[in-house]
């Protein structure tokens, strides 16, 4: 057996360009297609969705103090952020300040959410009820009806008496 000569010529432009492309393949996968929480696509969705949440925080923090209008910017940028169960409070910061439009566009997108209910107690009762009132408020009373029941049955306790006056 000979000595092992360095690839020269064409043989080092072929190897370098499959060492590349077999490089560029596995960083890909690394980077972002693994399944642990270790790649870059997951790390930065979860620093945004604290993010997210830091900022529902302080949205929650002016929401109790009936400051509505600061509440809602804090939810939007939650929102943006990542955190969609803002949009529950951000429909019904909306609600109080009598803009029922965005009221009802948050509110319907706060119920396509999942898992609301495991961020905040009550989550798609309040939903179903704060909705109810804004397509009663619209005097759409099909579907305030429809969804003060459906708020009722989650177990929302003001949905029944709110119902009963518009019955």
């Amino acid at each position: 057996m000979g000595k092992k000569q360095p690839l020269k010529g064409t043989k080092l432009i072929v190897f370098g360009i499959l060492f590349t492309v077999f490089m560029l393949f596995l960083g890909y996968k690394i980077l972002f297609k693994s399944n642990d929480e270790t790649n870059i696509t997951s790390i930065n969705q979860k620093i945004e969705k604290d993010k997210g949440l830091r900022q529902f925080d302080k949205g929650l923090e002016l929401y109790d103090q009936k400051k509505y209008a600061a509440a809602g910017k804090y939810f939007e940028e939650s929102i943006n952020n990542g955190f969609p169960v803002a949009h529950a409070l951000l429909g019904e910061c909306k609600l109080h300040l009598g803009d029922l439009k965005s009221a009802q566009y948050h509110l319907m997108r706060a119920l396509a959410v999942e898992n609301g209910e495991n961020e905040l107690a009550g989550y798609y009762s309040g939903v179903e009820f704060n909705l109810g009132v804004v397509f009663n408020l619209q005097n759409d009373t099909k579907n305030a009806i429809a969804h003060l029941k459906k708020a009722s049955e989650l177990g929302n306790k003001d949905a029944a008496v709110y119902l009963s006056k518009i019955k």
